[in-house]
């Protein structure tokens, strides 16, 4: 008898046939599988490899992915979530060297306010707060600015 594929338990009986193929239910988990299933092949490894690597860069959305590959985005989605789940979660040490404002950029663009013109050049200004805290502030320079 095979071992459960979920809990790796020993405590698995026979439970018909499906497709041509044995099933198996685990008495430990509840769980029926088919051993030799083939639902996991290479093709599919690499499609979740190439997706991992599209959306970290930042190339595409779980969408434009879900079309890329001839999958759902919810597909997508959860195997984004399963790769980021087996990352390690990294400590943030010393002081932040780079700062990504793609978001607030796409923000500050898409506002009607002629208070903001895109064409200045933005001040930024960083400081400590106290308890683990600190504030990163973005301005705007004035048109009568003595600097």
């Amino acid at each position: 008898m095979p071992k459960c594929k979920k809990c790796n338990s020993g405590l698995v009986t026979k439970s018909g046939k499906a497709n041509g193929k044995q099933r198996y239910f685990c008495k430990g988990c509840g769980c029926h599988f088919t051993e030799g299933d083939g639902r996991t092949n290479e093709q599919v490894d690499a499609k979740k490899a190439m997706c991992v690597v599209l959306y970290s860069t930042g190339k595409a959305s779980f969408r434009t992915l879900a079309r890329i590959f001839n999958t759902s985005p919810s597909l997508t989605y959860r195997w984004i979530v399963e790769a980021g789940c087996k990352v390690p979660h990294q400590e943030i040490t010393g002081e932040i060297k780079q700062v990504d404002f793609d978001k607030a950029w796409n923000y500050v663009e898409s506002k009607k306010d002629a208070l903001f013109e895109s064409t200045k050049s933005l001040a930024i200004a960083a400081g400590d707060m106290g308890l683990g805290y600190s504030a990163i502030v973005i301005l705007q320079r004035s048109d009568n600015a003595p600097f």
